[in-house]
């Protein structure tokens, strides 16, 4: 039988409040430079005053529908597996793993997703200056007064954000490779969350906060979830 190794819990606080602390100042960067408005502004012109990648196949279909299905692949994966280490011995040992894999994109996708129904923030496409028949406030007015939009934090994003759980979980189970999987989540939420820019489905800010959400989510469950979970020995079984 090979050696099980015990690896140290990771995530918490001090794993939360420096991105919180960064979003905070990219926010407050955001809304001093008005970068929502300047960059989505820029965005549409060069789409030629429209939407023109809205409705197209790579962006709508592939991108968003294709990356949605594939997350949801993914976590029913995750779900299966620890539903599968009941039965099979060899996934036992890693249950703590495929338990927090199955709950915390979940729960951040679920976070992400009361923020938009609660939040009453506007995607960028309704909105006047973009071709819609909503004035444009900035997002700390649109949160103080909310309106009937639920564009915020951005959704999408959050299918590839909500991963950040593989970063935590390989940090406890295979930490050489744990960087090289928080930049591919990482990759798959800006990839996610431009795509949805170019639809004219949301701003800056609103990819900005979804990615806080997910990392803060994922990374509060890790050593709830994970500080027991066992890392296999790469050594041969003797």
């Amino acid at each position: 039988m090979s050696e099980t190794v015990y690896a140290p819990p990771v995530g918490g606080v001090r794993s939360i409040l420096p991105v919180l602390a960064v979003a905070l100042l990219l926010q407050a960067l955001i809304s001093a430079f008005q970068l929502d408005y300047a960059w989505t502004h820029w965005l549409y012109e060069q789409e030629g005053g429209q939407w023109l990648f809205k409705e197209h196949w790579l962006f709508s279909d592939l991108i968003h529908s294709g990356g949605r299905r594939l997350s949801i692949l993914l976590a029913l994966a995750c779900i299966l597996l620890y539903a599968a280490s009941f039965k099979l011995q060899r996934l036992r040992s890693g249950r703590r793993v495929l338990a927090y894999l199955a709950v915390a994109p979940l729960m951040a996708s679920a976070a992400v997703l009361l923020g938009k129904r609660l939040s009453g923030v506007d995607c960028p496409w309704s909105l006047s200056p973009f071709g819609g028949e909503v004035p444009y406030r900035p997002l700390l007015q649109q949160l103080l007064s909310p309106g009937d939009g639920a564009c915020f934090p951005a959704g999408h994003a959050s299918a590839g954000y909500a991963w950040f759980a593989l970063y935590f979980a390989a940090a406890t189970v295979w930490p050489r490779v744990r960087l090289r999987i928080l930049l591919g989540v990482m990759l798959t939420g800006v990839l996610f969350g431009l795509a949805q820019q170019l639809r004219g489905a949301h701003f800056l800010s609103h990819d900005l906060w979804s990615l806080t959400l997910c990392w803060s989510i994922c990374a509060g469950l890790a050593p709830l979830m994970l500080s027991r979970s066992p890392r296999p020995s790469l050594q041969p079984a003797i």
